[in-house]
């Protein structure tokens, strides 16, 4: 399979330009997390604690070795990874490390292990020389390659050019023959990758006694019609039912949306993200938008989704730049 990917720019098939965070190659996150040591014997046993009692450990810590093996004072000794420290109290000894030693204490004998605080990346490394550097200084990283371009074609791979032109295709065919007379020039298509199913085409319907009616809204809002109406109807099967609205669609849009709206595909839990035209001012997911909330790869949000602007010129010039100040 080849690649059309510019991978410095993170531009996609010559047109689709990826928004995602810009960290320095060489920079590494840390956190703070509890490690055991034990004689390698009982490692069935504290991978079985691991298993039951801290599986959700598992994701963030996907990256690193769990266990590995050093010599301390002529004996050779296993060390795992457990879970992170919690800070409990404004002390730097006000941590949930009781919690954690009573843990291990329900499988071992207390005079056989002993639990330490270590910093472990929580990052990969991009090359493998800073990946040895780092693996020696904190924790073992386990090397794969560059996980940036790993990330990039497992991106691209899941990506249907064919379908992203004809819904941007769409866009422009919708915005030049609108149903009613819209407040602003902007249209937004919900689709369900799965089925391929659009499940709302919505414009700008703002008021001034509304003035919160975006097109990404007023999509949501209808397609929250449509559920409700599916649930009443006796048909109405539990099993064929989300948590969320919008689960893993994609959305594309003339124009990038505000943080209101970025919100609230946030909350819809979209899977990505495609539009045409930047919001300088007011848009909440370019890299050099508004004041670069980047709403959809937030480090504080529970969820994130793919977002990428379509440059073509033939079709960005198609679409109608608003004010740089109203937010869309």
């Amino acid at each position: 399979m080849t690649f059309d990917i510019d991978y410095e720019k993170e531009i996609f098939y010559g047109k689709l330009q990826r928004m995602a965070l810009r960290r320095d190659a060489n920079e590494i996150s840390l956190d703070e997390y509890w490690c055991c040591n034990f004689d390698p014997k009982l490692s069935p046993i504290i991978l079985r604690l691991i298993k039951s009692e801290l599986q959700y450990t598992s994701e963030p810590l996907k990256h690193l070795k769990r266990m590995y093996k050093v010599e301390r004072n002529g004996k050779t000794l296993l060390r795992a990874l457990l879970c992170p420290v919690i800070r409990t109290g404004d002390e730097s000894n006000d941590t949930n490390f009781a919690e954690v030693f009573a843990l291990v204490k329900l499988v071992l004998p207390s005079n056989s292990f002993k639990i330490e605080k270590v910093e472990v990346p929580m990052n990969k490394p991009t090359s493998k020389e800073l990946n040895e550097k780092v693996s020696k200084l904190y924790w073992p990283v386990i090397w794969k390659g560059d996980p940036r371009l790993q990330e990039l074609k497992e991106i691209y791979k899941r990506m249907d050019i064919n379908k992203v032109e004809k819904y941007v295709g769409l866009l422009i065919e919708k915005l030049e023959n609108p149903p009613f007379k819209t407040s602003l020039p902007i249209v937004t298509i919900f689709v369900d990758p799965l089925s391929d199913e659009i499940k709302s085409i919505s414009y700008d319907s703002r008021t001034r006694n509304n003035p919160i009616k975006h097109p990404i809204m007023d999509g949501i809002a209808h397609i929250a019609e449509l559920e409700l109406r599916r649930r009443q109807e006796s048909c109405y099967n539990d099993n064929e039912s989300n948590n969320y609205l919008c689960l893993n669609y994609h959305v594309y849009s003339t124009h990038e949306p505000c943080a209101m709206c970025a919100m609230a595909l946030l909350h819809s839990r979209i899977s990505q993200l495609i539009y045409i035209k930047p919001s300088t001012k007011t848009g909440a997911i370019g890299m050099e938008s508004g004041h670069q909330e980047m709403v959809h790869v937030s480090c504080s949000l529970n969820w994130k989704f793919e977002s990428f602007q379509y440059t073509d010129t033939s079709i960005a010039n198609s679409v109608v730049s608003v004010d740089q100040d109203v937010f869309v």
